[in-house]
């Protein structure tokens, strides 16, 4: 076979050899996961059987570079109508991880923690749909404390953490109030 430029024909073995990339293999296009997907709903350019069919075809630097990879929430909604059983969150994980391993990182706002703010409460961790929030005993002023730590590779910057936190110290880089309240202003606009 081939080999073109930027095309691995082996690609679709290494992420079939990746935790939750097993039955890549399985899926046959019929977009049903595209169908259920409350993301692609919002931006019509994700679609995981577009991204299964690149793997599959090798394009690994393609997929390893996409913004897309990085948008799946884990809800299942795909896997509850699959007729072939392909769990497309675990397949998606399983692009990241190799992802994760070649040096990429999503390009999203994440959760950031103010550490004089923070009371180490914990309500951010377990509130976090992603996991993607821990609690880790540090020594501050003296004292042993904890502070919830963010994994930037796992959050998907919902904000759920920075609506529940009693004294604001946990919230989104770039969604200060102002900036919300000019995104409102100007989409009503455009409305009009």
């Amino acid at each position: 076979m081939m080999n073109v430029v930027g095309f691995n024909p082996h690609f679709k073995d290494e992420i079939a050899a990746e935790p939750g990339g097993e039955k890549i293999e399985l899926c046959f296009s019929c977009g049903t996961c595209v169908a259920a997907c409350p993301i692609s709903w919002i931006d019509e350019n994700y679609n995981p059987r577009r991204l299964i069919k690149m793997v599959v075809l090798g394009m690994r630097a393609q997929v390893l570079s996409s913004p897309l990879i990085w948008l799946c929430s884990a809800c299942d909604l795909c896997y509850r109508h699959c007729p072939r059983g392909v769990r497309i969150s675990d397949l998606m994980n399983a692009i990241r991880n190799v992802a994760i391993r070649e040096g990429y990182e999503p390009d999203r706002a994440v959760a950031q923690v103010n550490e004089w703010a923070c009371a180490g409460c914990g309500l951010c961790a377990q509130v976090c749909p992603y996991d993607a929030i821990e609690l880790t005993p540090v020594w501050q002023w003296g004292k042993l404390s904890t502070l919830p730590i963010v994994d930037k590779l796992l959050c998907h910057g919902c904000g759920t953490c920075g609506a529940i936190c009693p004294v604001s110290a946990i919230g989104i880089t770039g969604s200060r109030d102002e900036i919300i309240v000019d995104q409102i202003i100007e989409f009503a606009a455009g409305m009009g």
